[in-house]
């Protein structure tokens, strides 16, 4: 069994629900992996359709429709967020004063 399937077999075993979410430094340590894996895992899982959630207090695996529809809503916020922030330095980019030195000769 890979990692991506271990992380979803312990959630759906022992972290149902938000009332039961556990943080992530927690699935660093009992899967051995850093967090950044534990992100990718977690977003495998998530285009698979498996109904991983998180909140502040960590992942879990949603009990409800509510507890889906509250993640894909933070999640929006984050596109959005990052979205703009590409907009931001690229307009900066754009509009940013640039000096040119020409040498001759």
């Amino acid at each position: 069994m890979n990692k991506k399937q271990e992380i979803c077999e312990y959630l759906s075993k022992f972290h149902r629900g938000k009332e039961k979410a556990v943080f992530s430094r927690e699935l660093q340590h009992i899967f051995r992996l850093d967090g950044r894996n534990i992100r990718r895992n977690v977003a495998k899982l998530r285009q698979e359709g498996y109904p991983i959630c998180s909140d502040e207090n960590g992942y879990y695996y949603a009990e409800s429709q509510t507890e889906i529809n509250h993640t894909v809503g933070r999640l929006n916020c984050l596109v959005t967020a990052v979205s703009n922030a590409r907009t931001g330095l690229l307009y900066a980019t754009a509009n940013r004063p640039m000096e040119i030195t020409i040498k001759l000769g």
